[in-house]
């Protein structure tokens, strides 16, 4: 008789541990999900990029990253859009609206 009672709390915590199991694994795909949007919102779209190297994206990131505080990355991005209009002006075409950082600078 004690065996059986072994036998089924055994049963009992396998189940118990399948479920837990099979309940995290579903919850893997949509963390994975969250953590993406929150990269890709976090990414802001560099005006001129198109005109830029892979290197010089890289550097612009980098001195974002950097940056201490909002009015610094403002000033950044007022200096980035700054030169990439120039840039554009140069070759004949025309760069997109500022962002709103870089507005004050914008001709």
């Amino acid at each position: 008789m004690h065996s059986m009672v072994k036998i089924a709390i055994a049963a009992t915590g396998a189940a118990v541990m399948v479920a837990a199991a099979i309940d995290t694994t579903a919850q893997e795909p949509n963390r994975e999900r969250q953590q993406l949007q929150q990269r890709v919102q976090k990414r802001e779209i560099i005006p001129g990029s198109e005109l830029m190297t892979s290197q010089e994206r890289e550097a612009y990131r980098q001195r974002m990253a950097a940056a201490k505080s909002d009015e610094e990355r403002d000033r950044l991005r007022a200096e980035h859009y700054e030169a990439m209009d120039e840039r554009a002006r140069l070759r004949g075409l025309r760069l997109a609206d500022p962002p709103p950082g870089a507005r004050g600078a914008a001709k």
